[in-house]
C-alpha cells in the first residue's frame, strides 16, 4: 500500500496558501474568523510537524486503554500531525449528520496557554481542567472542493482523563447525541468505554450560521463539531501514546532547499521540515551506516502495534521483523531505512 512509504505530504504548505486566499476573502465578510485563520496560519507556519501513516492507523481502536490516555502528551506545545485519510468504505453518515468525504487531513493541536488564545475566553476551559490538556482542531482537504478547510471548531482532550463507560443517560445532550450517530452507523458499541473530549469552536460568525442551520439548538451544533473532530482526536491519542514510549525516537525529514528557492521565486509558501516516528533500535541500526548515510531518513511507517508496560517505562510492540540481521534493502517489516538517492 502506497500510504506505508513516508514521503513528505506538505499538507500545512498548501493549507496556508488556501487559507491565505480565505483569510482576506473573510475580512470584509466575517472579520472575528479573519482574526482566528490569521493566528492559525501562523500556528502552522511555526508548528512542529509530524508526518503519520493513512488514517493514524498505529493502534486498534477497539484496544485503545487506559495506558494510552496516560502517555497522550503533546511533544511540543504546538504540533501539527498529517496524515492521508484513504478509505476504502468511503464517505460515511453519521445519524443525521452528514459527513464530506476529506482525504487529506491535518490535526493542528496545542495546550491551553495565553500564546495560543485563538479567542477571547477559549482558556476559561482551565478552569475545569486545570491540570491542562490539548485543543485539536481540524483541517482538512477532500475531492468534493478540492482546497483546505478550516473546521468549525474542535474538541479539547484534557491531560487528566479517564477510560470510563459511557452512560447515555447521564452524558451532556451534545455528547449523547454524537454517540448515538456512531451507534447508527456502526462505528461505536454502545456499551464502549470512551473518555472526555470537549468541543469548542473557533470561527463565531460560522458558528452562528451552524446554530442558525440547527434551528437555534445549540447542542446539536456541538455534537456536529465532536463528530467532525472524531477523527484527530484519535489521531493525536494514537500518535502521542505512541511518541512518548520509552524506545521510540523521531527521524527528520528535511525541507527541500533546491524546490522552496524556486517556490519562494513564485511567491508560494515554503515546504516545511517534518518528524516520522521511529523505533529507536533502528535508528542506531541506520547509523551504522548501512544505508548510505542517511539514517535520519526511514522509508516505512510505523505499522499497527501496542504498548507493553514494563518495570518502569512503557514501550512500542511492532510487528515481527524480517532479516533483521541485514544491512541492504528493506531489513524491517514494518519500517525499513531510505538509501540516500
Amino acid at each position: 500500500m502506497k500510504n506505508d512509504q513516508v514521503q513528505p505530504l506538505n499538507y500545512c504548505a498548501h493549507a496556508i496558501e488556501d487559507m491565505r486566499e480565505l483569510e482576506t476573502i473573510l475580512r470584509g465578510a466575517a472579520p472575528e474568523s479573519a482574526r482566528v485563520f490569521r493566528r492559525l496560519i501562523d500556528m502552522l507556519k511555526h508548528s512542529v510537524k509530524f508526518i503519520l501513516p493513512n488514517c493514524c492507523d498505529l493502534i486498534d481502536p477497539s484496544e485503545l486503554r487506559q495506558a494510552h490516555l496516560d502517555l497522550t502528551r503533546l511533544p511540543f506545545p504546538c504540533v501539527a500531525f498529517e496524515a492521508p485519510w484513504e478509505k476504502e468504505d468511503g464517505i460515511e453518515q453519521l445519524g443525521e449528520f452528514q459527513q464530506t468525504p476529506a482525504t487529506k487531513r491535518i490535526a493542528l493541536c496545542w495546550e491551553a496557554s495565553p500564546e495560543y488564545e485563538l479567542l477571547p475566553g477559549l482558556n476559561s476551559i482551565l478552569d475545569a481542567f486545570p491540570e491542562g490538556g490539548v485543543f485539536v482542531l481540524p483541517i482538512y482537504w477532500g475531492p468534493e472542493h478540492r482546497r483546505w478547510t478550516v473546521a468549525l471548531g474542535g474538541s479539547f482532550v484534557p491531560y487528566e482523563n479517564t477510560m470510563q463507560d459511557m452512560k447515555l443517560e447521564e452524558s451532556l445532550p451534545a455528547s449523547r447525541i454524537a454517540h448515538a450517530a456512531t451507534i447508527e452507523a456502526g462505528l461505536t458499541k454502545s456499551k464502549a468505554k470512551h473518555f472526555r473530549a470537549e468541543p469548542f469552536y473557533l470561527l463565531p460568525e460560522f458558528y452562528e450560521k451552524t446554530l442558525a442551520a440547527y434551528g437555534g439548538n445549540r447542542e446539536k451544533a456541538y455534537a456536529q463539531i465532536i463528530l467532525d473532530s472524531r477523527d484527530e482526536v484519535q489521531t493525536v491519542v494514537q500518535a502521542c501514546s505512541v511518541i512518548n514510549c520509552a524506545n521510540v525516537t523521531t527521524a527528520e525529514v528535511s525541507a527541500p532547499a533546491a524546490l522552496n528557492k524556486k517556490r519562494q521565486e513564485k511567491g508560494k509558501q515554503p515546504f516545511f521540515s517534518y518528524k516520522v516516528l521511529q523505533l529507536s533500535d533502528e535508528r542506531r541500526e541506520a547509523g551504522k551506516g548501512g544505508a548510505g548515510g542517511n539514517h535520519a531518513s526511514p522509508r516505512m511507517h510505523l505499522r499497527r502495534g501496542h504498548l507493553r508496560r514494563l518495570e518502569s517505562k512503557v514501550v512500542w510492540v511492532r510487528p515481527a521483523m524480517v532479516n533483521a540481521g541485514t544491512s541492504t534493502g528493506a531489513v524491517l517489516k514494518d519500517y525499513a531505512v531510505q538509501p540516500k538517492g
